[in-house]
């Protein structure tokens, strides 16, 4: 009975260590051990709004802790995070702002990928982001509103119609000087494993963060 009761004192003594070190890593550094690597997005560089919802204080930015399709319990994210072809991200976002979910605001809407980028923890990854600000985040690619034309541009402008690109001036002399408007391929993405940014074909499926200015 003696020698169980020490075992569970010391694995009570382990777990508080764990959890030490886990705090730490989140706060300061990006490994249990302390070491000089230090963190890019330490967990003291955001407030706690409420209703799911932080502030990042070196932006202002408000952010989502749970990607559309989780649901904010108090102290995690449970269910799972949706997924959205490009041009369906808009009715997600509309849908959250529209019944105020997400902390009874109401002009939620999605980052540019400047301001997604913000959220990369660079020395960590599987996920790239603090886990105690953002728990449960999928490793997976996050869109942004930034499209991709040419692979040269950025425009951050979430609605293709709002986009003139003058494509055909110059190349026949009848269309001189009428721009046209042209539906962009590519979007940028966030990729929460390693934290890299990429242009990617809006038919594909990736998750959503929302953002708002304070």
């Amino acid at each position: 009975m003696h020698s169980k009761l020490k075992f569970t004192v010391a694995a009570i003594a382990i777990a508080l260590v764990s959890l030490g070190g886990t705090a730490l890593a989140q706060n300061e550094h990006c490994d249990d051990n302390g070491s000089s690597n230090r963190a890019t997005t330490p967990s003291n560089d955001f407030a706690d709004v409420g209703g799911g919802v932080v502030q990042h204080k070196p932006t202002g930015l408000q952010w989502s802790r749970c990607s559309v399709g989780q649901t904010w319990n108090g102290g995690s994210c449970s269910d799972a995070a949706g997924v959205f072809y490009w041009n369906e991200a808009q009715n997600a976002v509309d849908q959250v702002n529209t019944t105020g979910e997400l902390a009874g605001y109401s002009d939620w809407r999605l980052p540019t990928v400047e301001e997604l980028a913000t959220l990369i923890e660079k020395c960590r990854e599987a996920p790239a982001i603090n886990p105690e600000i953002f728990p449960n985040t999928p490793w997976s690619g996050f869109w942004t509103s930034t499209l991709h034309f040419d692979g040269e541009n950025r425009l951050d402008d979430y609605d293709p119609d709002h986009v003139e690109v003058d494509s055909m001036d110059g190349a026949h002399p009848e269309d001189e000087g009428i721009q046209r408007d042209i539906y962009p391929e590519e979007a940028w993405f966030v990729g929460f494993y390693n934290g890299l940014e990429y242009p990617y074909d809006i038919q594909s499926s990736y998750r959503l963060r929302l953002v708002r200015a304070n």
